[in-house]
C-alpha cells in the first residue's frame, strides 16, 4: 500500500503583546509550518503547553502563502524567507522584537590632522546606542573576537545624538545601507568620518 504524501504549508498567527512589540503599528506573529489545516493547526496549538499556546489569537491568511510545499526542506526555506520578509516590514516574528538603529560617536579631533568640522564615527547597532558606546569604550570581546572599533577605544569621547536620526530599522542590511548613506552625508557636511561600512 502506498503511503500518502505529505503536503506542507506555513501557518501565520497574530498574538498578543506575549513581547514589546518592534512596530506599535504590527501585531506580534507566529509563524511555523503545519501539515495540517491552519483552522485545525491554530486549534491544536492553542491547546498545547508551548510559549505561545495562552497567546494566539486569530490565523492571519492574509500574511501566509496559500500553496503548498511537497518537501519539509523547500517548506522551510520558504519560511525562512516569509519570516524575513515580515521582520524587514517591522513584524515581531517568534519573539524576535530586534530593531537597529543608527550612532555616531564623537572622536578626539587630535588624533587626526584635518578633523574638519568634527571627527566621527558612525555605526549601527541592535543595542541602545549607550550600551553599544559603551562596549567601544570598555573593549568588550566575545568569543569570536573583538565587539569594538580601535578608533572608538582609544579616542571616542561621548554620543552625538544631534547627529544620530531618529529612524529604527527592522532587518540589518537596512540598518547597514542607512548607516553608509549617513556616512556619507556627514562627510559631505565636512566632518572627518570613521565606520560608516
Amino acid at each position: 500500500m502506498k503511503s500518502k504524501q505529505l503536503t506542507y504549508r506555513i501557518l501565520v498567527i497574530e498574538l498578543d503583546d506575549v513581547v514589546a512589540r518592534r512596530n506599535p503599528a504590527k501585531p506580534n506573529l507566529l509563524v511555523t509550518l503545519t501539515v495540517d489545516t491552519p483552522e485545525r493547526r491554530f486549534t491544536a496549538l492553542a491547546k498545547g503547553k508551548s510559549w505561545y499556546s495562552n497567546h494566539l489569537r486569530d490565523l492571519r491568511l492574509d500574511l501566509a502563502p496559500q500553496v503548498t510545499f511537497r518537501s519539509r526542506e523547500t517548506a522551510a526555506e520558504a519560511e525562512s524567507k516569509l519570516v524575513r520578509k515580515l521582520k524587514s516590514q517591522g513584524f515581531t516574528v517568534n519573539r524576535d522584537n530586534t530593531v537597529w538603529s543608527l550612532y555616531v560617536i564623537e572622536l578626539d579631533p587630535s588624533a587626526v590632522s584635518k578633523p574638519g568640522k568634527g571627527h566621527v564615527y558612525v555605526g549601527q547597532t541592535s543595542l541602545t546606542p549607550e550600551a553599544r558606546f559603551q562596549q567601544h569604550i570598555n573593549g568588550v570581546r566575545n568569543d569570536r573576537g573583538p565587539l569594538f572599533a580601535r578608533v572608538v577605544h582609544a579616542h571616542g569621547l561621548r554620543l552625538m545624538p544631534n547627529l544620530m536620526p531618529k529612524a529604527k530599522y527592522y532587518d540589518q542590511e537596512s540598518a547597514k545601507a542607512a548607516e553608509k548613506r549617513l556616512a556619507e552625508r556627514l562627510k559631505e557636511r565636512g566632518y572627518r568620518v570613521r565606520g560608516g561600512h
